[in-house]
């Protein structure tokens, strides 16, 4: 029999299961949801950005199966599920923390790598429809031209403006945005785009960071009921 104090860990380690439990489907439903944002504008980024969304989704599911292993052992009291929850809490706690990590990496190359890859797709404007049409959904969404200045499509369309750069969708057929047009949108894409990527990279590492030193303490329960239970065996 478990004395008052384990049995004070073992109900603490029932509700803390239902945490862990909520922080797992947090983590699955943000790692989803990034994603989802992220790839609404793939072109601009690099494969890295969604290597941590993915790992957030990974670990989202580990930690709902955690949870299991945890409840299981806390109820039967089982000393080897309870080895078990604690281990596999400790390595869903290095994954989030190298994911929280890398996300903050990632949010500072956040605004080089945009502005190269805007730099570098808009090069194919109206030689492939892909490209054209996502620069169009790009530039017509966040009220945006160019990758850093309206400029940058001079070279490209001589020395005219796409069509969506006003506001309209229509490609570059119709060449009738200028500077001089009062809804020509003037914020560079750059600016636009880095922040919806570098909002949602913060996000990511605030959670996955947060989160990870709450299942630390889920950690310690498993393993005061760990020694509580091993302790209870000897006295029998």
């Amino acid at each position: 029999m478990l004395n008052k104090a384990s049995l004070a860990i073992k109900y603490l380690l029932f509700v803390f299961n239902l945490i862990i439990f909520l922080s797992g489907i947090l983590l699955l439903t943000l790692g989803l949801s990034i994603r989802n944002v992220y790839n609404q504008y793939e072109q601009f980024l690099t494969e890295h950005y969604f290597t941590v969304p993915s790992l957030l989704i990974i670990v989202g599911l580990t930690v709902l199966t955690v949870s299991f292993f945890g409840c299981c052992g806390t109820f039967k009291e089982n000393n080897c599920m309870m080895i078990t929850f604690g281990f596999l809490l400790a390595l869903c706690f290095i994954m989030e923390i190298v994911g929280g990590l890398a996300g903050l990496i990632l949010l500072e190359k956040t605004q080089s790598v945009v502005t190269s890859k805007l730099h570098e797709t808009m090069m194919f404007y109206n030689k492939t429809t892909h490209i054209t049409h996502i620069w169009d959904g790009l530039q017509t969404s966040l009220h945006c031209c160019g990758a850093e200045k309206l400029d940058d499509w001079y070279p490209i369309l001589e020395n005219k403006l796409p069509m969506s750069c006003c506001g309209s969708y229509n490609g570059a057929i119709d060449q009738n945005c200028t500077t001089s047009e009062p809804t020509v949108y003037r914020q560079p894409c750059f600016v636009s785009l880095s922040t919806i990527v570098k909002e949602n990279a913060s996000t990511l590492s605030g959670v996955s960071i947060g989160i990870a030193f709450l299942q630390l303490v889920g950690i310690m329960l498993s393993c005061s009921l760990s020694k509580a239970i091993q302790k209870s065996y000897k006295q029998v």
